[in-house]
Parts: C-alpha cells; sequence; structure tokens
C-alpha cells in the first residue's frame, strides 16, 4: 500500500497477504552461528557460565567466560575457526554445521535496529565487509562509520559508550574505536570521561552539517526511524523491509533506494489498527523523505512470515521495534499503576491536591485551544504550530492527572506528566513526551517541523485529546498504597 492511498478493508488487505508465498524467516540450512550455539546449550540444559567452564576445561582456554559465551549468542561477535571446532567436539555436532552458521553470520549485515535476517549474498565479497565502501552510502569509508554516525547524530541529545557504539555498528570495538577518533578528529563528534569510561556525543550539529545529518537519516537512520515510529504500534510484534533498501543496505550493488516496502506483523491473536499504522507510516514518510509502501501480514507457527512473491530471492530486514520508555497498557485501561505513581508521589516528582481545579476539564479545554490555533497556522509556521501542539500534549496530560488529584511538583522533571500519563493508560501518550524533547532541539535547523509533519502532529494530538475526554470520565481521585 502507497502512504497515502485510502486504505482497502482489514479483510482484503489480509485476503493480499495470505494469497502471498509463505517463507520462513530462519528456513532450514539459514542458521546463524549465535542461533546454533544458543539451540545447543539449551538442549543441554546449561547456563552460559556452565558453557564457558566446561569448553574452557575442555580446550584449555580459560579466557573463555560467560562475557563471551553471551557476545556469540548476541550475534556480536562470531567464534574463531579453532573455537568452532571444540563447540563442534563438545556439542557433538558436525564441524561443517558450524562452519555454515559461522558463513552465514559473516554474511549477514547487522546495523543498530537492523538485521538482514533472509537472502544474504552468497558471496562475501568486498563489499560485504564491515572496512568496504558501503553500498547503502557509497560516499562512506565503512558500513561501521554508517552506523556509528547514525546513532550519533540522530540521538543528538545522547551520549554513547565505545561498547554501545560497537553494538549499533554491529563492529568490533577495534573498529569502532578507529572512526570514533576520525569523526573526532574532524568535529563531527566530541567526547568527555566520566570516571573510567569514554562517552561520545555529536558535536554542534552547525549548517555545515545539516546536509550530512539527511544523508545518514535516509540511509543508515532507516532502522532507527522505522523502529521509532512503528514501535508506537502496540499490537505490532515485527517489522520486515525488503525492496531496494534492503538490498543496499545486504550490500548488493545497485541505485540508490528511491522508496522502503515493508510488512508490519501483529502479535498473534492481535489486531493492528490500520488508521495507528497509517499515521506511523506518514510520520516515517516525513522523516525519511521518501516513498512508503507498507502492508499488515501475519506470522504462523516456528515464525513463518506470509510475505509478497515479489520478495523472494532477494534479501530481507528484518528491524527491531524501539518500544516507549515505558511498558504500554491495552487501549482505554483506566486502572492506575499504583506503585509506581506511588514512587513519584515519594520522591516529590508527583504531589496531591485537593484543589477545586482538580479536574481534567479546564485544561483539556485550552488543550483544544491550542490544538485550533495550531491548525490554522499549520501550513505558514510549522515550528509555531509544533510548539503549541507541545503545549497541548502537556496540558492533555496534566489534564488527566488532575483528575486523579494529582500534578507534577514545580521542581519536577519535564517529562513527568508525559511519561505518568504513559505508564498508566497507554503506549500512544508517549508522544507528549517524544514531543517536548524535539522542541528542546527546534534551534537545530534539520530538526525543524515541515508543514506536512506539523499537519500530522495535528492529527497525532487530536487522537490524544478525545482519548484523554473519554478517559477523564472514568478516573477517580488516586489513592495511594498504604
Amino acid at each position: 500500500m502507497i502512504a497515502g492511498c485510502s486504505s482497502p478493508p482489514r479483510s482484503s488487505v489480509l485476503r493480499t497477504v495470505r494469497s502471498r508465498v509463505e517463507t520462513s524467516v530462519n528456513p532450514s540450512g539459514q542458521t546463524t552461528i549465535s542461533q546454533l550455539i544458543k539451540r545447543a546449550r539449551e538442549n543441554k540444559g546449561l547456563s552460559q557460565s556452565q558453557l564457558a567452564k566446561e569448553l574452557g576445561t575442555l580446550s584449555g582456554r580459560y579466557t573463555i567466560n560467560r562475557d563471551l559465551i553471551s557476545h556469540w549468542e548476541r550475534g556480536a561477535q562470531v567464534p574463531r575457526a579453532e573455537t568452532r571446532q571444540w563447540l563442534a567436539v563438545f556439542f557433538g555436532i558436525p564441524p561443517e554445521e558450524f562452519e555454515r552458521a559461522a558463513a552465514l553470520s559473516k554474511r549477514r549485515a547487522k546495523t543498530g535496529n537492523a538485521v538482514v535476517a533472509q537472502n544474504t549474498p552468497r558471496r562475501a565479497g568486498p563489499v560485504r565487509r564491515a572496512q568496504g565502501t558501503p553500498e547503502l552510502l557509497p560516499v562512506l569509508r565503512s558500513r561501521v562509520q554508517g552506523g556509528i554516525l547514525a546513532a550519533l547524530l540522530l540521538n543528538p541529545d545522547r551520549w554513547f559508550s565505545l561498547s554501545e557504539l560497537g553494538e549499533t555498528a554491529g563492529a568490533a570495538l577495534a573498529s569502532v574505536d578507529k572512526e570514533v577518533q576520525l569523526l573526532e578528529t574532524s568535529g563531527i563528534v566530541s567526547s568527555r570521561t566520566e570516571g573510567t569510561m569514554r562517552l561520545y556525543h555529536a558535536a554542534h550539529l552547525g549548517p555545515g552539517l545539516a546536509p550530512l545529518v539527511e544523508l545518514i537519516r535516509q540511509s543508515y537512520g532507516v532502522p532507527q526511524v522505522l523502529g521509532e515510529e512503528f514501535g508506537q504500534i502496540h499490537a505490532a510484534a515485527r517489522l520486515v523491509v525488503a525492496g531496494t533498501w534492503a538490498e543496499r543496505f545486504a550490500g548488493v550493488p545497485g541505485p540508490a533506494p528511491e522508496s522502503l516496502d515493508l510488512v508490519v506483523v501483529p502479535h498473534p491473536g492481535q489486531y493492528a489498527d490500520e488508521d495507528e499504522v497509517r499515521l506511523a507510516a506518514d510520520r516515517a514518510e516525513r522523516r525519511l523523505k521518501r516513498p512508503l509502501r507498507w502492508q499488515v501480514g501475519e506470522s504462523g507457527p516456528g515464525r513463518t512470515l506470509t510475505m509478497p512473491t515479489h520478495w523472494e530471492g532477494h534479501p530481507i530486514v528484518e528491524v527491531r521495534l524501539v518500544r516507549p520508555r515505558e511498558p504500554h497498557r491495552a487501549r482505554g485501561t483506566v486502572t492506575p499503576e499504583p506503585d509506581i505513581i506511588t514512587q513519584l508521589l515519594e520522591s516529590g516528582q508527583l504531589t496531591m491536591t485537593n484543589s477545586p481545579d482538580a479536574r481534567a476539564e479546564p485544561a483539556l479545554e485550552l488543550a483544544e485551544t491550542h490544538l485550533e490555533a495550531a491548525e490554522r497556522i499549520a501550513a505558514d509556521a510549522p515550528e509555531s504550530a509544533y510548539l503549541l501542539l507541545v503545549e497541548a500534549g502537556q496540558l492533555i496530560a496534566n489534564g488527566l492527572l488532575a483528575q486523579q488529584g494529582l500534578r507534577p511538583d514545580l521542581a519536577a522533571h519535564p517529562n513527568t506528566a508525559g511519561e505518568a500519563v504513559t505508564i498508566q493508560f497507554g503506549h500512544q501518550f508517549s508522544h507528549v513526551t517524544h514531543m517536548r524533547e524535539r522542541a528542546t532541539a527546534l534551534h537545530i535547523r534539520v530538526n525543524r517541523p515541515t508543514p506536512d509533519e506539523a499537519k500530522i502532529s495535528t492529527a497525532t494530538i487530536r487522537t490524544l485529546l478525545t482519548e484523554a475526554k473519554t478517559l477523564a470520565r472514568q478516573l477517580r481521585p488516586f489513592e495511594p498504597k498504604t
């Protein structure tokens, strides 16, 4: 489905998907070394620590420890050839099976939130090497550099350790350290020391770096953007991407991707609301500045995914969904989380009030006024409209808390209200916090919303306001646990 087009009824979407050829994300013969080791260990009933001890005793390599086993099973490292031989002996598995699994792991491109899950290129040529020229963005020196830049430039307010950057870039620490030093010398990255740890983040993003940010957002930033936007859908279990972008990500040479193709797979027995999917697709499309075609798919037994026929034989990338900070609750749930809210009260982030204004209506009415004003000016002044929407979101959160006889303390963290309502009433209210955080960086040109983004944000806040009005009628004053 092309974003922006009218959506067919859910039944027709599912009929379309079911008519496709079923292909497993991990078909037989496509087991990675991490999956093979973990499965063999669990079949023997061993913990990671026990396996490390047994394997160290067998091989005489007492440097093998639980952390190393964890690295293998997470796919962060492929065991050396000699170690693979000892693994084969210990588990009683043919060495050839370990070699096939290791070769597959080396062919799989992994960066940040994405990994090539199927149909990886059979030849691990120069384009598949982490330090080789990346087909996804050939102007960069390496895929590792692309992964590091995606993490730092798209998260300008966050500090990363070297190990976190290594996990994000899918590379060894030595390679990451080399790239970070080059980026720091160029002024793109800055660092500081905290205790014995060195932390890194993006240097001030001036006008000269704006084009680089956009290039990264549209290439190695795609998994993060898709993961963030579709992670807001509580029913979504998996996100699978194919097409030209997936081919370039996997290292297959060719032209730059012009669009994105993906399947959103809900949890078994759950229904992915198409309005939620469409809103997420619209937001992702605006951020990535390219068309996005999506379908709602299904997983069968063994995580078998029903996929479009034309995806057969082409690389398929699985993107990790980035969930809101706090676990979601089912839509419409109005039962508070007493333990967490009590903790916020005890820490002084929230206070209780018996004021006559301890009701939602005044805040929600003002939020409505801000929202209407934002709708009027979104086309001509999107930045101002966005700030009005941020304030409307805060009012919505404050209104729901007021209905419970709660309010943020004057010295509380700015995210307190947004996080408190997200904890209680569902992941959809995490937009309050996300939008507020983005508003703090609007002075950076690349972060300024476009008229289309402002329009999408007005629809999001309108949805939250409608839901808040319904919730407010059901809420009762909060009673802390004694």
